[in-house]
């Protein structure tokens, strides 16, 4: 056998790579076009910002424990940028899930797969909480995306057919070595952060809803109850509030009785109304409140929870 040249195990080990690429490319690809149909095709009020089954109602739950939840308060807050970015984020799911798919500028679709699976986890991915499935799909697409990225369009693609790799010659061997470790790293690090190692954690409690108040601008009697934990599927159920004015009296306000002048995000959060007599907060959910005069802290009372106290100082 000639120097350089390849044995028949190494060239069929090859074909294998270039079998086992494409594959994981088809998966990553279907995964993100699969989630642009629903939204085009399926079911196109998720992309109707003014629905209340946008995708911004998801946003609503998503936002307390996540990294961006500064970043997704502020979208939520302004629906004429929510509802572009949500659809731009759509477009480019389907995008990239297409040019996994056929292997076309394969390595520049999986590098849009890799930033949107990075995203994917900083949004929705501590969610965890109650259950892996958010964080792994996007971590072990975020995997192959950089495995598919590195190696390129393989044989069997519209690249290898046409005879293009165009950023080829930006995947040098000491990108191809900084990609991998640090995916490695970011994967292992968000793990530890938000669910822990050795023993599992919970940044953010799953059964137990947690409300701070936070001040409204322009309003000194009045304040913001902000649900920044608890289950996604349910809501937090407010029975009655009994405020502490600054004499030390105590005033108590049952849900009817509240005075709710806003509820944020709206039509999404879907919080802020008695329902059954007791008033409905949703997690992540931002309501503003009349205050007594005078109040400096509330106990906030509420179904199958523990109580909630919170200060206006």
């Amino acid at each position: 056998m000639a120097w350089g040249e390849k044995t028949w195990d190494e060239e069929r080990f090859e074909g294998v790579k270039d079998l086992a690429i494409r594959a994981s490319a088809l998966s990553m690809g279907f995964v993100f076009v699969s989630a642009g149909w629903r939204r085009f095709v399926n079911a196109p009020a998720k992309l109707d910002i003014e629905s209340a089954k946008s995708v911004a109602n998801k946003l609503v739950e998503a936002a307390p424990g996540s990294p961006l939840e500064g970043v997704i308060h502020w979208l939520l807050a302004s629906p004429s940028l929510a509802g572009p970015a949500v659809y731009l984020m759509t477009t480019g799911e389907v995008l990239a899930g297409l040019g996994l798919i056929f292997g076309a500028f394969t390595r520049l679709a999986a590098a849009g797969a890799a930033a949107l699976n990075i995203a994917l986890m900083l949004i929705f991915g501590w969610q965890g909480y109650e259950c892996l499935d958010e964080w792994t799909m996007s971590a072990l697409g975020f995997a192959i995306s950089v495995s598919v990225m590195l190696y390129g369009p393989g044989s069997f693609s519209f690249d290898s057919a046409v005879g293009i790799d165009p950023f080829r010659r930006l995947f040098t061997r000491k990108v191809a070595v900084g990609l991998t470790v640090f995916s490695i790293v970011f994967t292992v690090a968000f793990y530890a952060y938000f669910f822990g190692i050795a023993e599992l954690k919970r940044r953010t409690s799953v059964s137990t809803y947690s409300i701070v108040a936070e001040k409204v601008e322009g309003e000194t009697g009045a304040a913001t109850l902000y649900v920044n934990a608890g289950g996604s599927p349910t809501s937090s159920y407010v029975k009655s509030i009994t405020f502490t004015l600054e004499d030390g009296s105590e005033v108590t306000q049952e849900a009817g009785d509240i005075d709710v002048l806003k509820s944020h995000f709206e039509p999404w959060s879907q919080s802020g109304k008695v329902v059954d007599g007791v008033l409905k907060l949703r997690l992540g959910s931002k309501t503003d409140i009349r205050l007594p005069e005078g109040a400096v802290s509330a106990t906030i009372d509420l179904i199958d929870n523990p109580d909630q106290t919170v200060s206006f100082r």
